[in-house]
């Protein structure tokens, strides 16, 4: 994924759900109809399905459109309303691609991000990192209270330790 972000590309969410039998034609076309963007600026277009367990991305890589799809297995993708802005980070966006739930809280100039359960930024085993959102565990799937309640343990002791 990180062949398809250069410095300046921004990652931009669709309002609407959409009918995930759209392909490059209909993308492009609510790219610059809906969403007044330029498709070929390399931006990335993120386009959610209707029950929130597929989700499509769209962009160009100077030689031509990529169309990337996803379906989550477990759980499904965060409701739009969730989102306070249509535009997201490329860490923001690779949390949305494995299922993460994305949650912005601010404390004055920075932001504490933590990093629960598979959902690592670099692939690697889950570290918390100061970034510009706070991550958590997806809203459904295997979760129960007890694996979160760890998880949250676990982070608060990572972010307490000295480094």
């Amino acid at each position: 994924m990180s062949l398809l972000f250069r410095p300046g590309h921004r990652v931009f969410v669709f309002a609407d759900l959409i009918d995930m039998r759209s392909g490059f034609s209909r993308l492009s076309m609510l790219v610059r109809e809906k969403m007044n963007q330029k498709l070929l600026e390399g931006d990335l277009f993120v386009f959610l399905g209707q029950n929130r367990k597929r989700f499509k991305a769209l962009c160009f890589d100077g030689t031509g459109l990529i169309l990337i799809s996803k379906r989550l297995e477990i759980g499904h993708f965060m409701r739009l309303a969730d989102f306070e802005s249509l535009e997201l980070s490329v860490d923001e966006f690779h949390v949305l691609l494995r299922g993460g739930v994305i949650r912005r809280s601010y404390f004055g100039d920075k932001a504490l991000t933590r990093i629960h359960g598979a959902f690592s930024l670099n692939g690697d085993a889950a570290e918390p990192r100061r970034i510009n959102s706070y991550l958590s565990l997806p809203s459904r799937g295997r979760w129960g209270p007890l694996a979160r309640a760890a998880w949250d343990l676990r982070s608060a002791l990572a972010l307490s330790a000295p480094r």
